[in-house]
């Protein structure tokens, strides 16, 4: 039985509402918008998704949800048997990251007591990344020293695309803003854009794997600025920039499987 949780005195795009199952309250998120039948993905992380047309009533909705009960248990169970078990990071060296898709090795390296600690990396020595710390560096010291290095790294590599993505677009002919950027870690898209603010969301994760997924990214969220669905005409758009798009999006799927 689906029990309404939410509702603003103006309808907002997205609700949520909550589903029994065995007992259990299983929460999930319902957005309309422009398409010809009711959707319904189970996330990695169990989270139910549903969209629908505009004019669904909630009614015909909370039917067909119920009705798919059974693939939403047997999904997220089966996402629940292959969840990784979360295992901190350790900062020692030989510890394994990734970064631009080169499989990274650290190197500690103890720095001299009056110099100030940093992290550095370059794609022309990809294999290794050195951390230079004070002996004493703590656990937390090492991490908080990682995470201030991925968000340069991050601003530094997405500032940069969205330049050259813009660049193309400009010398095409296409008359698109020059969008902020705000990138952070998303657990069910890769990017976004508003058109309202002229703002590009770029997830951060996509910097574990190649270049060339960012790129894809960074060209479709563009794209929405001239087209903002996802019709014929904007992945006309897409390809025009990216011939092999579809490729690249197989691809980014397939490597981040089991993140």
């Amino acid at each position: 039985m689906t029990r309404w949780l939410q509702r603003s005195t103006r309808k907002p795009k997205s609700e949520t509402y909550e589903l029994r199952i065995a007992g259990e309250v299983v929460p999930y998120t319902v957005t309309w918008k422009t398409i010809k039948n009711i959707n319904l993905r189970v996330m990695p992380d169990g989270a139910v998704k549903v969209s629908a047309p505009w004019r669904t009533s909630l009614p015909v909705i909370s039917r067909f949800v119920d009705e798919h009960t059974g693939f939403i248990i047997r999904a997220r169970q089966r996402f629940a048997a292959h969840q990784k078990p979360v295992v901190p990071p350790t900062y020692e060296t030989g510890a394994l990251f990734r970064i631009l898709g080169y499989e990274v090795t650290l190197q500690v390296v103890f720095c001299e007591p009056k110099q100030a600690p940093y992290v550095t990396w370059s794609e022309s020595e990809p294999a290794v990344i050195y951390m230079y710390v004070k002996p004493n560096s703590t656990p937390a010291d090492r991490g908080q020293l990682m995470l201030r290095f991925w968000a340069g790294l991050c601003e530094s590599v997405v500032k940069d695309m969205r330049d050259q993505v813009y660049n193309r677009y400009i010398e095409a002919g296409y008359d698109v803003p020059y969008p902020s950027l705000r990138i952070r870690k998303a657990k069910t898209r890769w990017g976004s854009c508003s058109l309202r603010t002229q703002r590009i969301m770029i997830n951060e994760q996509l910097l574990l794997g190649p270049r060339h997924f960012l790129e894809y990214v960074m060209i479709h969220e563009f794209a929405h600025f001239i087209q903002p669905n996802h019709s014929a005409k904007f992945w006309r758009v897409v390809a025009e920039f990216m011939p092999q798009w579809q490729t690249i999006r197989h691809e980014l799927t397939a490597y981040f499987r089991g993140y």
